[in-house]
């Protein structure tokens, strides 16, 4: 297959791709460094991109990303139905299960929370919008893989060392019969993350409705209640996405 290039865009998506990770903003000449590019060849792209609102620039000539990526993301119809459906559903499972509650999607390797639901307590852990992890690494991810067709399931597995590869296997197999995953979380000692398919009308995950459970001094919902809430929100979910839209 020929392989088309174009300069400006690529350039583009480099800088873009570059200060998103980024952990703070970067100067012209910082950037152009890590891009081992000169300060002429990607001046005109980074006025562009501040004009059409992707980038900012702070006092200092530093340039940050903004959320208009994000944002276009959430107006796609699929995803704009599915938080239009989701909302609802997630504000009656925080205050049923008193914990917070996201929606994830995977995107590019990774899964990245779209929308969360603070819990009505006072002491719940919440996931902020925007944060993301490596698939293999999120229990929404792990979800989502273990419901893949087993080619691409297989191709993403191919990715990871033979022994971690072999191990992770198991556990989506295991996802895939009881129909849900929870394990620690590996990021946040005292949670334990719970995760279940978002499958709309489709065969495989559209995203992931998660509920990182904190422990608690005292009363606290059993983990098996929780999931059933979780399982249950869900399928109501699932349902209303996958109901016909309303004729003219």
């Amino acid at each position: 297959m020929r392989s088309y290039s174009v300069p400006a865009l690529e350039k583009a998506l480099d800088i873009l791709e570059l200060l998103a990770r980024a952990p703070a903003p970067l100067t012209l000449s910082a950037l152009a460094g890590a891009l081992r590019r000169s300060t002429g060849e990607i001046f005109r792209v980074l006025r562009t991109l501040e004009e059409r609102g992707y980038l900012v620039r702070d006092a200092g000539d530093a340039y940050a990303a903004t959320n208009r990526m994000f944002e276009l993301g959430l107006r796609r119809p699929s995803a704009a139905a599915l938080l239009e459906v989701a909302y609802p559903e997630m504000r009656q499972l925080a205050v049923a299960i008193d914990q917070s509650c996201h929606v994830s999607v995977p995107s590019g390797g990774r899964m990245v929370t779209v929308a969360r639901v603070e819990g009505p307590g006072e002491a719940s852990f919440t996931v902020p919008i925007g944060f993301s992890m490596p698939i293999d690494q999120s229990a929404s991810g792990r979800v989502c893989l273990a419901w893949l067709p087993a080619t691409e399931q297989q191709r993403h597995l191919a990715a990871l060392p033979a022994r971690r590869r072999n191990a992770l296997a198991k556990v989506l197999a295991a996802i895939r019969r009881r129909g849900y995953e929870v394990a620690p979380s590996a990021r946040v000692a005292g949670i334990t993350d719970l995760s279940v398919p978002l499958f709309g009308s489709g065969p495989v995950p559209a995203a992931c409705l998660a509920v990182p459970a904190a422990e608690r001094r005292g009363r606290r919902m059993p983990l098996d209640r929780v999931v059933a809430e979780l399982r249950a929100a869900a399928a109501r979910i699932d349902l209303s996405m996958a109901r016909p839209l309303p004729g003219p």
